[in-house]
């Protein structure tokens, strides 16, 4: 006997529906990045993710026993202009990940000379300030004023809240029995956190809220049901995976390097458009990262509900300050997602989890 499985037309509608949901996800994607003029690299990997196992799906129909000719050739053309697509998104992905590099990556791009001569690391022109105005030149005898630094990054992180320590004790714990590249994802966003340092008033905020909501996605994840079952089940498929790797600590690097960034005139006690910024959260939410069909979407789920609070914590606050700091964590989040999702092991560990 065959072991070709037989087509049936609840297969082509899932698939049809599948491919309905991908290009909606996709359209959405486009016309979000235009509103906001930026690209987003790890929201492009993880769209490639899911494309890929998108496609190979589609290419499994095309193979099926008693496929009408007429459908296969549909369906082998819809796989075509999959195939196409997937051949772009990471070109586009280098371009996005170039345009949004760390400060030391464009500092060490200006001194060797690869940077525009008349571009500062800012990406503002030499003479202006980082608002692009004008930067007054001080007269003869008279001291220069200095720029007020929003933020600045140190390789050490500072556990001002006792919660790294805490965090990372809790995953020592489940070493033994859950799998922990997952949990140790959070806790490395948590210690990429505490690595900036500023003298702003509002920094205890900046990093301790988003930080408790770190320490809550990974406690979930090894206590709770249904990650700590699940990771305990992935330790007889996997073997213990204790340390992320450079691509995935570059993803974390590069999103809390844009949390701050989004936090800078907080941090310079600058007025700033709460509105604009939620909205940029919503936006941000509204594109969150799900996956394929393949994926465990309750562990997603999870990283979901803790947008949805942090938006929600951004409409409601009682204070501008709280409001665009969880307005930025809301974006942080669903970055991240979008990172774990363009990682071939933690998506691969996502796969592996679903029953």
């Amino acid at each position: 006997m065959s072991d070709t499985p037989s087509f049936q037309f609840e297969d082509l509608i899932d698939r049809m529906l599948l491919i309905v949901t991908l290009n909606s996800t996709l359209i959405h994607f486009l016309l979000s990045s235009q509103v906001e003029g930026i690209i987003d690299p790890d929201r492009v990997d993880s769209l490639n993710q899911g494309l890929l196992r998108t496609r190979k799906w589609m290419e499994e129909a095309t193979t099926m026993k008693g496929v009408p000719p007429s459908t296969q050739n549909i369906l082998s053309l819809i796989v075509k202009r999959l195939s196409q697509i997937e051949s772009l998104l990471p070109k586009l992905s280098d371009k996005a990940k170039q345009m949004e590099k760390s400060p030391t990556t464009e500092i060490l791009s200006f001194l060797d000379g690869t940077q525009s001569e008349d571009t500062t690391k800012a990406g503002h022109t030499l003479g202006e300030t980082a608002d692009g105005e004008p930067e007054l030149v001080p007269l003869v005898g008279e001291e220069k004023v200095k720029t007020v630094e929003a933020y600045r990054k140190v390789e050490v992180e500072d556990d001002q809240f006792g919660l790294i320590g805490q965090t990372q004790r809790l995953v020592q714990q489940y070493s033994s029995r859950c799998h922990i590249l997952l949990p140790t994802f959070w806790l490395e966003v948590l210690r990429e956190i505490h690595r900036y340092k500023s003298e702003s008033p509002y920094f205890g905020d900046v990093i301790e809220l988003p930080a408790r909501i770190l320490v809550k996605v990974t406690k979930s994840l090894l206590t709770e049901a249904p990650g700590a079952r699940l990771l305990q089940d992935l330790m007889k498929k996997r073997t213990q995976e204790n340390y992320l790797n450079n691509s995935e600590q570059e993803r974390i690097e590069r999103a809390v390097g844009k949390y701050f960034q989004g936090l800078e005139g907080i941090l310079k006690e600058k007025d700033v458009n709460v509105g604009e910024k939620i909205l940029e959260a919503q936006t941000a939410f509204d594109g969150f990262g799900w996956g394929g069909p393949d994926l465990e979407k309750r562990i997603i789920k999870r990283i979901n509900q803790q947008c949805e609070e942090a938006l929600q914590s951004a409409e409601s606050a009682s204070d501008k300050a709280r409001q665009v700091i969880y307005a930025e964590i809301t974006k942080l989040l669903c970055k991240l997602q979008h990172a774990i999702l363009a990682e071939p092991r933690s998506s691969e560990i996502l796969s592996q989890m679903k029953p």
